[in-house]
């Protein structure tokens, strides 16, 4: 007898799918791999707006506790301000600290050195490579305020403000806050 082999001839379609599924494979770990790329950007993205968001919001209170200060030490005479506080520049680290005079009370000099001391361990202790400075120019009193950041958000502020700032650095991040008595 004649016997007919039923089993299936392979035929030259299923022989051009050998490897498919791993060619597959691979392009989807690569579409994987681009789509956790852009994710990872996103949060350098967020971790780098998150940090400067928190400078400039350190860089505030900073600015308003000096604000403050001169309020504080103009309250007695506010009619005519005399300009104490112009010049105060923490980058120098000459400040010093005399708070001895508390126990006894502070004179007005006594108290604005006492104020640089504080205000310029605060910038210190706040912002990476902080720098403050104070000015006064036809009544206005500038506070600026200078850091280092590793991001584009440099001289945000201060363009056209205090021309003559001791930090000059143009690639430090900037805050300026601007008050009259």
């Amino acid at each position: 007898m004649f016997r007919r082999n039923l089993s299936p001839m392979p035929c030259s379609s299923q022989q051009n799918q050998s490897g498919a599924a791993m060619i597959e494979t691979v392009v989807s770990l690569f579409m994987l791999a681009v789509g956790l790329m852009g994710t990872l950007a996103m949060q350098v993205k967020g971790v780098n707006s998150n940090q400067r968001a928190n400078l400039v919001t350190e860089a505030n209170i900073l600015a308003a506790d000096m604000a403050d200060r001169i309020l504080a030490y103009n309250s007695d005479d506010i009619a005519s301000d005399d300009d104490d506080y112009a010049g105060i520049y923490t980058g120098s680290g000459n400040a010093q600290d005399n708070s001895s005079c508390l126990d006894d009370g502070c004179d007005s000099s006594e108290q604005k050195t006492l104020d640089t001391y504080q205000w310029g361990q605060a910038v210190s202790s706040s912002l990476p490579g902080g720098t403050g400075e104070v000015q006064y120019a036809d009544g206005v009193y500038t506070v600026v305020l200078k850091w280092s950041q590793s991001d584009t958000f440099v001289d945000s502020t201060c363009s056209g403000i205090g021309d003559d700032l001791q930090d000059t650095s143009t690639e430090k991040a900037c805050f300026a806050y601007q008050f009259r008595l």
